[in-house]
């Protein structure tokens, strides 16, 4: 299967495999998006979609076309003189090969895809979380979650990256401000929450430290018990990747073209 030349991209094909026929759509950016912004888009859905973090073969095969053809809507739109033709125009017209070139095997697909980034080390983990906790980063994920949540304790601090039910009370302290600053409103699952369920929250949080702590012995323990911690609140796990290899997986050097 991966040897044969993949399909033309065709607006056709992108509905098929990304349910969207607009390249900006397939990589999430607006498209008024800086070259900058569709880089650092293309990287963190590349993530999301790379082959090598599914652990069957037919899952493989079906992100391995869809990293393939992501990466052919980032090569358009990453060219200027074409993503102009693109936008004036707004129809794809190009060979089979015209961005792809020859077919890649499954290997090949996961070089492609390795030397965008470096690995995910345990200083990294470590600087990236300093950095994050009291930043302005973290303090819009604050609002955003409270607002999307509307006030809901247990889903914020779900959502949030990184926190730990000890940071409880400095995210209040954020929300507060925030509904002092009137930047948001005041929502009666949070000023009228049980405080049965705060206890739940921490007695879960002591819990999974406890795991934690017995696993913290090297740096792909540190890792693991970071993305144990947060399989268990779901969606927060990529979350937490998709940031920290976005930051610090820096691309690499462009190979030179022959």
């Amino acid at each position: 299967w991966y040897q044969r030349r993949v399909r033309v991209l065709t607006e056709k094909v992108l509905q098929d495999i990304f349910g969207t026929a607009d390249l900006y759509s397939v990589l999430g950016v607006d498209r008024s998006a800086t070259g900058s912004k569709i880089k650092k888009a293309y990287h963190r859905k590349s993530l999301e979609l790379h082959p090598d973090r599914q652990e069957n073969e037919e899952d493989k095969e079906k992100f391995t076309e869809k990293f393939q053809y992501l990466h052919k809507a980032y090569q358009l739109l990453s060219d200027k003189d074409r993503r102009a033709e693109y936008d004036e125009h707004g129809t794809l017209e190009m060979e089979d090969d015209g961005l792809l070139g020859k077919a890649r095997t499954p290997d090949e697909w996961s070089a492609l895809w390795r030397s965008l980034f470096k690995p995910v080390t345990k200083e990294d983990v470590v600087k990236f979380e300093g950095e994050y906790k009291g930043s302005e980063a973290e303090r819009g994920d604050v609002k955003r979650f409270y607002t999307q949540f509307k006030g809901d304790m247990d889903k914020v601090m779900e959502s949030v990256m990184l926190v730990t039910f000890e940071d409880e009370d400095r995210i209040r302290g954020i929300i507060n401000q925030l509904i002092e600053d009137k930047e948001v409103s005041k929502y009666k699952a949070y000023t009228k929450e049980d405080p049965k369920k705060r206890k739940r929250r921490e007695k879960t949080g002591k819990k999974e430290a406890r795991e934690a702590a017995d696993t913290l012995n090297d740096q792909s323990s540190l890792i693991n018990a970071i993305a144990n911690r947060q399989a268990q609140r779901g969606k927060q796990m990529e979350s937490l990747f998709a940031n920290l290899e976005e930051k610090y997986c820096q691309p690499s050097k462009k190979r030179k073209r022959k």
